[in-house]
């Protein structure tokens, strides 16, 4: 009987087969079957063994493996603002895609995670009997997030030279751009439901349009209470640009009220025993924003759809696109045109552009 070309040795308490053989050019092969049946391991082993010969051998291209791509992909994307929650995917990823090679990730394959990602409950916590906490499930944003980075790792190998094509990948939110944005007797009710903690960053997020981060983390040192103005540094940013925005009456008369408070953050959390000094808070996007909500009968909403109501407030009340795209610190035109439909007036002047022809052309029939 021939001697197998490799050896299988089972390993972890799943005894998952790992396979390891010497190729022909020397080089040594530890992988893992990703399987604890020893009859599919050894099917799967042989078929290793044959494409490292073929690669060795016949100069055929090596395949790549998923963990191969994500490897080079996060070694030129480590500056990017939200590596921490594309690393985090990358780990619900692993156990699908860790032992597949690049070109068995085809349309199926993807489908059948987006699937599982989908069916997962939002809240992980489970009652006591067992069943999940909430039966809401993922949604569709957080798993197209997830996609768009299966298509930019795959687009990445691809240009390597390591796929030779990669699938096409639609994501459902590309094509939908509603955003929820509050009423003015809405966002009365509202805060007549907040707890007290919460009121002043709504109405400072409703005055200024900023990202909840920047209004948790702002610091009186980015505060000039004379001059009427704050700053956000172009780290702090989203889009890496630093931002001035000039404060109105609703925004000073918060700063007012928060003065004294903190000797560095504007909107301190409660100080924590034991600890040697305060801290912000950490999310304002919580539970108790959303009881709130429930409380005052409304439509859900996210804590950043406060930047959605303010910026259509503006656009409302005739603030430009132009100068809206500046004090929101937007980098690109596109992302204010979302606001346009709310105040169709500043094309009235273009409209008038072809006026007056109607009682003309009555004229000339006439005659």
């Amino acid at each position: 009987m021939a001697r197998q070309p490799y050896t299988l040795e089972a390993r972890g308490k799943k005894g998952i087969y790992f396979a390891r053989f010497t190729s022909p050019n020397g080089q040594r092969i530890s992988r893992s079957s990703g399987t604890s049946d020893r009859a599919l391991a050894a099917e799967w082993a042989s078929k290793l063994h044959a494409e490292h010969y073929r690669v060795a051998r016949l100069g055929e291209k090596p395949r790549r493996l998923w963990k191969e791509a994500v490897t080079a992909w996060l070694a030129d994307h480590q500056a990017k603002r939200s590596i921490g929650k594309d690393v985090h995917n990358l780990k619900w990823l692993d156990p699908w895609f860790r032992s597949k090679y690049l070109d068995e990730i085809d349309a199926d394959a993807i489908a059948e995670v987006a699937a599982a990602r989908r069916a997962e409950p939002r809240d992980k916590r489970r009652r006591k009997d067992g069943m999940p906490f909430s039966g809401v499930t993922t949604s569709q944003s957080t798993v197209d997030k997830m996609l768009s980075l299966i298509r930019s790792i795959l687009k990445d190998a691809s240009r390597r030279g390591w796929l030779d094509s990669s699938p096409v990948i639609k994501l459902v939110s590309e094509h939908h751009e509603d955003y929820r944005w509050l009423t003015h007797d809405e966002a009365a009710l509202l805060y007549d439901h907040l707890a007290d903690h919460l009121k002043p960053l709504y109405l400072f997020s409703l005055a200024t349009g900023l990202r909840e981060q920047n209004v948790l983390r702002l610091e009186w040192s980015k505060v000039d209470l004379q001059r009427r103005v704050m700053w956000v540094k172009a780290a702090a940013a989203k889009g890496k640009k630093p931002i001035g925005l000039p404060l109105n009456r609703d925004a000073i008369g918060v700063l007012q009220a928060q003065a004294g408070q903190h000797r560095r953050w504007v909107f301190p959390a409660p100080a924590v025993p034991g600890a040697s000094d305060q801290k912000p808070y950490v999310r304002a996007n919580n539970h108790g924003f959303k009881e709130a909500q429930v409380r005052a009968g409304i439509a859900p909403l996210r804590w950043h759809d406060l930047r959605h109501t303010w910026a259509s407030w503006h656009v409302m009340a005739g603030t430009s696109l132009r100068a809206l795209m500046e004090l929101g610190g937007w980098r690109s035109y596109k992302s204010v045109l979302r606001y346009a439909h709310l105040s169709p007036e500043h094309l009235a002047s273009d409209a008038a552009r072809v006026e007056g022809f109607a009682p003309n052309l009555r004229q000339q029939s006439t005659a």
